[in-house]
């Protein structure tokens, strides 16, 4: 007795820490996913819609832009359909603004306005749910593995490997909702398969979340298609196949009609929000609408959007898997073989049963595959789909050979009985796995996201780190508003989100008063050829086409020849505020404008340039403001800068004198890369009588950083003033002066060898 109380205690420690190692995995595998950087430019799209939605509830009047399209349908359209009917489409479909995601907009608003203080939103709560739908996911696929019959190490390597292929997918926006709502849907799958049919009706409620949150849902109904056709051919095979049996084909084919007509009801586009996801997946003009980087495929190696190393890894191993699965099936001891063991042909004796084949799972995870090598948005349902069907494959002939490997010896169809070394390995393998990637993981995100931070010392946040937003337009959103900019916003693709946001809406209407030419919602408000003439002006228009075709580099005059194609083209939507961020200095489109004299820049910061046409009634206004230190600023930085900017560009030598001296302002204010570019290009550079002054500040600055870089370099914003100084040192190792040849030659290579070094050791 007391042999056996003292083995079950044995397998009692051994069984918790198995499940106690596993889990930790499981748990450092999904938080490892969420540390990846990637940019926002959705998720300030969400915020500014989130917004919108609890101030003014969920309709199709898009109010920030002004080329989205208009609320529907209208009386000319309806005008096609019998009368009768007119009321009915109105209602079950409507058009304008489809916002499929509507209902995380709203969560991601909430949720920052919930741990926010003050008023004021702590984006670090969207982080949170980054990584609690993320670690949701690995438990949906640990128990996919679990359920279909994968033993718990199997399913927990499995779950740790989905997400892990997905990392670099997984970011701030709905479409990481459906990352684990695919993980509950197959979940909800191999429940009705393996335990009882009637867990089919969760996918009802399922769905009706879905659908409001993103545009995925979609996935579900495909699968459900093929889900149902392959367990009703299969039903009279369940010898080979499980089956859920006609009665589960029928409860299947039920819950999806209930599901669908869910999906309809509980919707606020209804009937649209279905349509609207074959306007942009199978419409005309879906091609031209996914040539963004996300809809390209898997293995295109130089795409900047994901890694898809692991991707690959996943795709390798899924081949292996599958054919050793295949080649261990071949193993199962046939009829004859028996007859001959047993002299008759009774059933072979023994505990292990050979596995039936998953077909319907099996084709699901194998179509998701394929979605992924198309278009590299869906890799991560990819891992969700295929990494519990690999652990199964690969635990399933480990088993099949090991109980053949039995029969061979013993007549007997069993497992055989694992060292009880081996059974202690597993959890101590787990725990050491566990300790030693937590460790290394957890030191990788205490340098990445909390240790003082060399990009930003201001905005430096969790959050603001893992999607870059500390470049996004904060203090320029600010100037907008202070100073009552209204009218028309020609911007960024990826910045419209942050701008909308970052203007208070009218209270009755919601719309936002500087209204903008596009944003990233794309497809979801505007039509294709309103994204088609964005890319256009932003391209820099017939100019830029020519010299390409012609295989020939710009030169001024061609962009003068741009800037006065794109300033029509303003002017003809009345359009007469340019924000673009810093990174686009040197386009073609900003090279442009910028030899238009009728431009002028009103704001500017190390992260944001907004131009205004001065020759517009706001814009003379504004600009005279600026000049005459009427305009309001964020702070002193900008404030500085913007005047150094405006006033540089004056011949006349009082003028010029005062924008270097406040040039010179603003780098003491923040030893940056805006204000030094001016000392150098805008003073120095440009204007022979500024060029002694501007050369020996800056040489004061390169001295005093070469003095101080070793105490700067544990700083937040080391990088800010690396830079400057690498400007400096290239500017100064360029001019006649040889002591400055001697002394700075060579620095701004290894300034910007450290720079790129910082930018690969801060991002993960």
């Amino acid at each position: 007795m007391a042999e056996l109380t003292e083995n079950g205690t044995r397998h009692s420690i051994l069984r918790i820490w198995t499940a106690a190692a596993l889990w930790a995995m499981i748990a450092i595998f999904a938080g490892h996913a969420c540390t990846h950087m990637v940019a926002a430019g959705d998720t300030w799209v969400a915020m500014a819609c989130g917004r919108h939605f609890v101030e003014h509830g969920v309709d199709t009047v898009e109010p920030f832009s002004f080329n989205s399209h208009k609320a529907g349908p209208t009386q000319a359209q309806l005008e096609r359909f019998p009368e009768w009917t007119r009321p009915i489409i109105q209602k079950i479909h409507p058009t304008g603004w489809i916002n499929q995601n509507w209902l995380t907009h709203v969560i991601f608003y909430r949720m920052a306005q919930a741990f926010g203080t003050d008023g004021d939103y702590d984006y670090n709560a969207l982080v949170y749910w980054k990584f609690g739908v993320t670690f949701l996911c690995a438990v949906c696929v640990y128990y996919i593995g679990r359920v279909m019959g994968a033993s718990a190490p199997w399913a927990a390597a499995g779950a740790c490997f989905a997400v892990f292929v997905g990392r670099t997918f997984i970011d701030i926006r709905p479409a990481v909702f459906s990352n684990v709502l695919v993980a509950a849907y197959l979940l909800i799958l191999v429940l009705a398969t393996y335990r009882n049919f009637h867990y089919i009706w969760l996918i009802v409620p399922l769905l009706v979340f879905w659908c409001n949150v993103h545009g995925g849902y979609v996935y579900a109904f495909m699968m459900l298609v093929v889900f149902a056709g392959i367990h009703f051919v299969t039903i009279p095979f369940r010898k080979v196949f499980p089956s859920i049996g006609f009665k589960g084909v029928l409860h299947t084919a039920g819950a999806g009609l209930v599901a669908f007509l869910a999906m309809l009801i509980f919707n606020p586009f209804h009937l649209t929000n279905l349509t609207h996801t074959f306007e942009i997946s199978i419409s005309k003009h879906a091609e031209s609408w996914r040539t963004v980087n996300e809809w390209h495929g898997a293995f295109e190696w130089n795409n900047p959007v994901g890694e898809e190393t692991a991707f690959l890894v996943m795709f390798i191993l899924m081949f292996a898997a599958m054919g050793l699965w295949i080649v261990a099936m071949t193993l199962r001891p046939r009829v004859e073989t028996r007859r001959r063991a047993r002299g008759n042909g009774d059933p072979i004796p023994g505990t292990f049963e050979w596995p039936k084949v998953d077909l319907a799972y099996i084709a699901i995870a194998i179509y998701t595959v394929s979605m992924a090598v198309k278009m590299r948005r869906f890799i991560p349902l990819a891992g969700v789909a295929m990494c519990p069907l690999m652990a199964l494959f690969l635990d399933h002939a480990v088993k099949m050979i090991g109980a053949r490997v039995q029969f061979n010896r013993t007549g007997r169809l069993d497992l055989p009985a694992l060292p009880a070394r081996l059974r202690w390995a597993v959890p101590a393998g787990f725990t050491v796995a566990a300790v030693l990637l937590g460790t290394l993981w957890g030191a990788r995100y205490k340098h990445v996201y909390l240790d003082p931070w060399a990009n930003d010392d201001v905005r430096d946040s969790v959050f603001m780190r893992m999607t870059a937003s500390n470049i996004k337009p904060f203090e320029v959103c600010w100037f907008i508003r202070e100073n009552n900019l209204s009218g028309r916003i020609f911007n960024h693709w990826t910045e419209g989100g942050a701008v909308a946001f970052g203007q208070h809406p009218d209270e009755k209407t919601g719309e936002i008063p500087l209204k903008l030419f596009m944003d990233g919602r794309a497809q979801a408000a505007y039509n294709h050829d309103k994204f088609k003439l964005w890319q256009y002006i932003k391209s820099g228009g017939p100019q830029v086409r020519s010299a390409f075709l012609a295989k020939r580099k710009l030169a001024y005059p061609d962009f003068e020849k741009i800037g006065a194609w794109i300033d029509a083209q303003l002017k003809e939507h009345d359009v007469w505020v340019i924000l673009m961020p810093v990174n686009e200095i040197n386009s073609d489109f900003m090279m442009g404008m910028q030899t238009q004299t009728n431009w002028r820049t009103a704001y500017m910061d190390n992260y944001q340039f907004l131009l205004i046409n001065k020759e517009t009634p706001q814009g003379q206004q504004l600009l005279d403001d600026i000049l005459n230190q009427k305009a309001r600023f964020p702070n002193d930085f900008s404030k500085e800068l913007t005047l150094a900017k405006n006033l540089l560009a004056f011949r006349d030598e009082a003028l010029s004198r005062r924008g270097l001296e406040h040039a010179i302002r603003s780098f003491e204010v923040d030893n940056s890369q805006a204000p030094m570019q001016l000392l150098v290009h805008d003073a120095a550079m440009r204007h022979a009588h500024l060029r002694a002054a501007a050369t020996a500040f800056i040489v004061s600055y390169l001295d005093r950083f070469i003095s101080n870089k070793h105490v700067y370099a544990t700083q937040g914003g080391y990088t800010k003033k690396l830079v400057a100084a690498m400007i400096a040192a290239n500017y100064l190792a360029g001019t006649p002066n040889p002591e400055y040849k001697e002394k700075y030659g060579g620095l701004d290579e290894l300034y910007k060898e450290e720079q790129q070094r910082i930018g690969q050791k801060a991002r993960w």
